[in-house]
């Protein structure tokens, strides 16, 4: 199953999270490499019908967090870019902190709301979420980089000193980057920025020979950028019939100087739970990683730590670690 797989990883990779139902197997299909080193997709190959093709489970969502009404808006002066935060903004800072998720979409794609059910889950549980993409997306929209990523990080510290609803709200000093897919590649290109207390790389990881690329997008990671991660990292993944699977557990073999946390949920797939209410069991368990990392919340620490660590113990779940106990 897993040199099957190998084949198609790299196009996997650009998947995004539509509405469309996913059934059928995963195509075998090679890229094609550039003379720049990048890859793209064969001629005439459709890549919204190799997406779509790729399996998720069935089952149900998950709940919202205390701060059930999210507001989701483009970013005032960073239009490339969406916010996600609770409507009631009362708590902060006061009672709650407003750490940063700054998040990348699967197939790069230029869309804020491609991920809405995660990323309100995240939001609910008392987080600023910066994604990159348009609110109001567009047929012609260029691709999304890891750049852009970066340039979230900054717009938050900007929108916690400018007149708004955010300000003096903003806990900048917890910040962390995570995407799905080629988001994930993203998330490793902005994992150096010294402001990041940690990653998540969701149904993603690095192509092993060479920088990924599509047929509307590129990144630049490469596994010498692995050495770049400064942070805990929380890797998820679908399984063997998550493309990105042999990428991701080849990234977890290199990744020896930061605490891992690599969980994979058996038979997922590489759309995951994303589509399912509130984000399902993926978008919980990035909250909760997000939630112990960022706001120290030893509840949600659990579900990670300890030998009989939540997701150690879960069924669903094959889990493995490093420089975690």
């Amino acid at each position: 199953m897993m040199k099957m797989l190998v084949g198609v990883a790299a196009l996997a990779l650009l998947a995004g999270c539509s509405n469309a139902p996913a059934t059928g197997p995963v195509a075998q299909v090679t890229p094609i490499r550039n003379a720049n080193g990048t890859m793209t997709l064969p001629p005439g190959m459709d890549m919204a019908k190799l997406t779509s093709a790729l399996p998720e489970p069935a089952g149900p969502g998950t709940p919202l967090g205390p701060y059930a009404q999210v507001t989701v808006a483009p970013a005032a002066g960073l239009p490339t870019h969406t916010v996600y935060y609770p409507t009631d903004l009362s708590a902060f800072p006061g009672k709650d902190k407003l750490p940063v998720l700054v998040w990348g979409n699967g197939a790069c794609a230029n869309d804020g709301k491609r991920f809405e059910k995660t990323l309100t889950k995240v939001a609910s549980h008392g987080f600023l979420v910066v994604a990159v993409g348009l609110f109001e997306t567009t047929k012609d929209a260029p691709a999304t980089t890891g750049k852009q990523m970066i340039e979230g990080i900054d717009w938050a510290g900007k929108a916690n000193t400018a007149p708004g609803p955010l300000m003096g709200r903003i806990d900048t000093a917890d910040i962390a980057v995570m995407g799905q897919s080629c988001g994930g590649l993203m998330t490793i290109e902005a994992a150096h920025d010294k402001r990041v207390k940690t990653i998540g790389v969701i149904n993603s990881g690095v192509i092993n020979g060479g920088e990924a690329a599509g047929s509307r997008s590129m990144s630049t990671a490469t596994k010498d950028t692995l050495k770049t991660v400064h942070t805990p990292a929380l890797y998820l993944n679908g399984g063997e019939n998550d493309a990105s699977f042999p990428n991701a557990n080849d990234d977890f073999t290199r990744l020896n100087h930061v605490p891992v946390f690599y969980g994979v949920m058996n038979g997922a797939g590489h759309i995951a739970t994303h589509r399912h209410k509130n984000g399902g069991r993926f978008a919980e368990v990035i909250t909760a990683w997000l939630q112990y990392q960022l706001k120290g919340d030893a509840t949600a620490a659990a579900m990670f730590t300890g030998k009989a660590c939540g997701l150690c113990t879960d069924k669903a779940w094959t889990v493995q670690r490093k420089k975690i106990k």
